[in-house]
């Protein structure tokens, strides 16, 4: 029984060990860049990486920054926005490591590029909104902390990426080996544009308790929470009701 006791410990703490080793590699999927017609491809510089995308409606004097999901290719929302947000100049700038941009993505580094990003951008335009999606909106939530925006699109988001992994790895010391945490509930109180939350009913990536937490968090700042009937994670954005909030949202 003592061995056996043993071994288990042992295997416990080697997985421990795997985990905190290659959490990156179990938190960011970075996906390649597919191929782009008809829009303007733009690229910035970050301490000597190169981070490449495009701008959809070039030249709009209202301007929206977007922050992808992990897993997601931005460049496939380019006729989404042409369509949907012709008024705006939407900015499709994927992360460290993504797409066409160099380098490794870490939390550390989204953050310091985003704000880079956003404020040679800023200057351009007499209004910016942030729209992050999943992963997206720990960035987006950290940049309107950060700078002033005129409004916050938050879709599908989370409380901190720390609880996120905790409903699934349970049994591991989530909160000791994670690194790259995204604690956007520590950052609600000092946002102070009007934010506009989207959920998607039956989202299988981020629990509802968690989004529920980010909310909880938001006083006079958040507009309104939007529900997106029969929606889950990865197709919110097909429906037709996420189309009409989005609209009336931005309108």
């Amino acid at each position: 029984m003592k061995s056996m006791l043993i071994t288990m410990l042992v295997s416990y703490i080697g997985i421990c060990v795997v985990l905190f080793v290659l959490q990156r590699k179990f938190l960011y999927f970075p996906q390649p860049a597919t191929p782009v017609n008809g829009v303007a491809a733009i690229s910035f510089d970050s301490d000597g990486e190169q981070l490449r995308g495009w701008v959809v409606n070039e030249g709009r004097a209202k301007a929206l920054m977007y922050y992808g999901g992990n897993a997601e290719n931005i460049e496939n929302n380019i006729d989404f926005f042409k369509d949907v947000l012709p008024e705006y100049s939407v900015y499709l700038i994927p992360y460290r490591g993504y797409g066409n941009s160099t380098g490794s993505p870490t939390e550390e580094h989204l953050y310091h590029d985003a704000l880079s990003v956003f404020d040679r951008v800023t200057v351009n335009h007499e209004q910016i909104i942030l729209m992050g999606r999943s992963l997206g909106t720990g960035v987006a939530t950290y940049v309107a902390a950060n700078r002033q925006v005129t409004k916050l699109v938050l879709i599908t988001p989370f409380d901190s990426i720390v609880n996120v992994a905790k409903s699934v790895y349970w049994m591991f010391p989530v909160n000791l080996l994670l690194k790259d945490k995204y604690l956007s509930i520590n950052r609600v109180e000092n946002i102070t544009a009007p934010t506009y939350i989207f959920i998607a009913e039956h989202d299988q990536v981020i629990p509802r308790a968690r989004a529920e937490s980010l909310i909880a968090q938001f006083a006079e700042q958040l507009v309104v929470t939007i529900l997106i009937t029969g929606a889950s994670h990865n197709d919110i954005s097909q429906y037709p009701q996420y189309v009409t909030e989005l609209k009336r949202t931005l309108d």
